[in-house]
């Protein structure tokens, strides 16, 4: 309802976007898999330190992504389009789902560290909570309503990331609260590669196949650019 402009942009962010995910998805699942082998070792001290270190991992994705979203929106748009609202539409679209894309990181890595020791129905609730708010908040942040300022495009972008914030918030809150076989205190904290690389042993070969299809995206757009200003 913006304009077909506004839809364009949103719909070429799309590859970085679920790169993203891809990521935070594949990191989580190689976390997850090695937490679970280890719990039922019942090695609860080795657990601990596993899950310290995906919590590492998942900041430090983050930042690797907020770097991209500031340095390489504009390059990346520039290259799939030539219209200029179109590209300025999805610098400010981008640039912050990543810049501000710190909660699909945690939420992903705390929801498998509730999965790991069996508390499912919480990552259901999280979940849940953070698509309802972005749905809810779309319109109201995108047009201004209930006396909110009218942002646009921009508006649905920090829709998404509040969404992703607060169930990540809600994730960690469970963590701490229900999940009493895991402490995740990162007090004292030192990176472990070997454990880092366990974890990217399994998480690796599920980003590389998630990360395809964005990559698949991103190349069909660039042939679909050829065709016209339109694209």
């Amino acid at each position: 309802r913006i304009n077909e402009y506004a839809l364009r942009a949103v719909s070429l962010a799309f590859p970085i976007q679920s790169l993203m995910i891809a990521v935070a998805v594949g990191t989580a699942v190689g976390i997850n898999a090695f937490l679970s082998r280890t719990l039922g070792e019942k090695d609860f001290e080795k657990a601990n330190i596993i899950a310290r270190n995906g919590i590492f991992i998942a900041i430090a994705s983050y930042i690797g992504f907020a770097v991209i979203g500031a340095l390489i929106s504009r390059p990346f748009f520039s290259s799939q389009t030539e219209v200029m609202e179109v590209r300025e539409y999805g610098v400010t679209y981008l640039t912050i789902c990543c810049v501000a894309g710190i909660g699909i990181f945690l939420q992903t890595t705390f929801e498998r560290l509730l999965q790991a020791t069996g508390k499912t129905i919480y990552t259901m609730i999280t979940q849940s909570t953070g698509a309802i708010i972005n749905i809810i908040l779309d319109p109201i942040l995108i047009f201004g309503y209930f006396g909110m300022p009218r942002m646009g495009i921009a508006g649905a972008a920090v829709a998404t990331v509040f969404g992703q914030i607060v169930a990540a918030s809600m994730a960690l809150w469970f963590n701490l609260k229900f999940n009493k076989e895991l402490d995740i205190s990162m007090k004292g904290f030192h990176p472990n590669g070997h454990l880092i690389g366990q974890i990217y042993k399994v998480g690796a070969p599920s980003i590389v196949v998630q990360a395809i299809g964005s990559l698949m995206t991103y190349g069909m757009n660039l042939i679909l650019a050829a065709f016209g200003s339109a694209q």
